[in-house]
């Protein structure tokens, strides 16, 4: 029977739970237009188009789910809503800064339905976490429009050039599928499996059919990367519910999760980065949902989400080690009866195996391309790190590297280059490196805000992952043992392989977030966990604890948000 839809105030934030992937794809559809991700073309027009679009889509919800007691309140909500959306799109046009407007136009808005819904006694966890979401699209729609294709890559290049991710994108724009009859070593980049680089040049194609000019509908590729950190907030999401998480322990690695900076600067990267980390954390969240369901409409999904992050980047591998495990253990405990299971596993390789390894499979083969290729730079480089001992690189914390909280790299402005994995990576979480890092010397009015939102995330990390060690030792109704041990798997490859990463191309360039960003998810999850674990403790210490962590979160949230709206200023 058809289920009818909830037309109350909550049944808005149920239609939004329900089909959240949708809706967040609806909203960045709907940016896309707005100055078309770039800073430099917001006009008049565009601010109109989208103060129009937020009104109809706010109206049609004051109707739709019944916010109001009566026509009267409703058509007064109405005219509240028009009201508002004028002053804010006429706040975004008129003020020099758009970026900077957006965001602060988005808070007061955030702000403004929270209260909203607090007097209509309609806030509750699902609203929260909808509102945390929702302002974590806004900020990184913020952190898109004031960062140009050339702003804090990864080895993009240019438009129009002659390597590249960009150029990669526009060889595919260019040929369609015609697969590179030259050795990808011949090209920087072009030895990446090409998923991501073909969602990016139909995007293009896309743009340039409708009649957009080509640099600006580059420029406009951003907002793919940010769809993709959008998403992955939603894929968080069902995971803490996979676990069980619910109210303020629910909240706290929710909040994380959308204001990481990690997140919002990959928002902006035309690389691969940020769609590997979605299919990554998909495949983490179908994996789970297999093991709890071993049937074949589960197996699927997993075995897509691994193979297409495979063809993004080949270290999608790193999720394997772990489903593998529940592999196994299925089997196991079904071992009187296991053709059903070996049946599912059949499918996942023959859908998994060739989505994950064609390209590599064909370089090889027809230019001998070793299939774990990476390119080399020369120890001669000034960021090789070596020269120097492992205990050095591992052990030594001292001098500049902690007066220091920027990426080091001393070809940009640095005191030194940075030879430390472990500081490297929690440096580049909140600021990138090289090129692309994210420092006082390049932006002076994060001077403050800047080392208090990294010295909140050093401590936070520390304990996230303490947190995380105990909800995978500590026996719980929220996962099982077997489940304890799939996320240590998946802990542990990312971890080590970082680490291994590091010292096998031991260069400052090596020792970035974006090569273990599962890490981040796993251990704000144990977070939640140890918050939910102890939630009716009435222990000072277990107390005041929990405190702590929700202050911390807070904190770091806020500085966040503040620090990547400052970083706009800069005009």
């Amino acid at each position: 029977m058809k289920q009818k839809l909830d037309r109350t105030p909550q049944g808005m934030f149920v239609l939004m739970r329900r089909h959240p992937y949708l809706l967040t794809f609806f909203i960045c559809a709907l940016l896309l237009p707005f100055g078309y991700a770039d800073r430099a073309k917001i006009t008049t027009g565009s601010c109109i188009y989208l103060g129009l679009a937020t009104f109809i889509i706010a109206a049609a919800a004051i109707f739709l789910f019944n916010l109001g007691k009566d026509l009267k309140e409703k058509l007064l909500l109405t005219g509240i809503t028009a009201l508002c959306a004028t002053a804010c799109m006429m706040i975004i046009g008129y003020v020099e800064n758009k970026a900077v407007a957006v965001a602060f136009v988005a808070l007061a808005l955030t702000i403004a339905a929270a209260f909203f819904l607090r007097i209509n006694n309609a806030i509750s966890d699902t609203a929260i976490i909808a509102l945390l979401i929702l302002l974590g699209i806004a900020i990184r729609f913020v952190y898109v429009l004031y960062t140009g294709s050339g702003d804090r890559q990864h080895d993009v290049g240019f438009w129009n050039h002659t390597w590249g991710h960009a150029n990669y994108i526009e060889y595919w724009y260019k040929n369609g599928l015609k697969l590179p009859d030259f050795d990808v070593r011949m090209v920087w980049q072009y030895y990446h499996p090409p998923f991501h680089h073909w969602l990016m040049a139909l995007l293009l194609k896309l743009l340039t059919a409708l009649g957009v000019e080509y640099l600006t509908a580059c420029e406009a590729l951003q907002m793919l990367p940010m769809l993709y950190s959008s998403l992955s907030m939603i894929v968080a999401y069902r995971i803490f519910r996979l676990v069980k998480l619910e109210g303020k322990p629910l909240m706290a690695p929710m909040a994380i999760m959308c204001f990481h900076p990690t997140f919002i600067l990959f928002a902006g990267e035309f690389n691969n980065d940020i769609l590997l980390f979605l299919l990554v954390m998909s495949s983490i969240m179908w994996g789970l949902r297999w093991y709890r369901e071993p049937v074949m409409k589960n197996i699927i999904p997993l075995a897509l989400c691994i193979g297409l992050g495979m063809m993004t980047k080949l270290s999608g591998w790193m999720v394997a080690p772990a489903v593998a495990f529940l592999f196994l253990c299925v089997l196991i405990r079904n071992i009187k009866k296991p053709g059903k299971y070996i049946g599912q596993y059949v499918v996942f390789g023959i859908i998994c195996v060739p989505l994950g390894v064609w390209w590599q499979v064909r370089n090889l083969i027809k230019f001998k391309v070793p299939l774990t290729y990476v390119p080399l730079l020369s120890d001669q480089d000034p960021i090789y790190g070596g020269n120097l001992s492992v205990t050095e690189r591992l052990f030594n914390f001292g001098g500049q590297q902690l007066t220091y909280v920027y990426d080091a790299f001393t070809a940009y402005g640095s005191p030194y280059n940075e030879f430390n994995p472990t500081l490297g990576l929690l440096k580049t979480a909140m600021f990138d490196e090289g090129t692309n890092s994210i420092t006082a010397e390049h932006f002076p009015q994060i001077a403050v805000t800047a080392p208090i939102m990294y010295w909140l995330s050093v401590i936070l990390a520390v304990l996230c992952l303490g947190c995380f060690i105990y909800m995978l030792v500590k026996k719980s109704d929220n996962i099982n043992g077997a489940e304890r041990v799939y996320f240590a798997l998946l802990f542990g490859v990312q971890f080590v392989s970082y680490y291994m990463f590091a010292f096998a191309y031991p260069f400052t360039c090596t020792y970035n977030i974006r090569y273990a960003m599962p890490l981040i998810p796993l251990c704000v999850m144990g977070m939640g966990f140890v918050l939910q674990k102890t939630k009716e403790s009435k222990k000072a210490p277990v107390k005041w604890f929990r405190y702590l962590l929700y202050a911390l979160t807070t904190a770091f949230c806020a500085m966040s948000y503040i620090v990547y709206t400052q970083i706009g200023t800069s005009m």
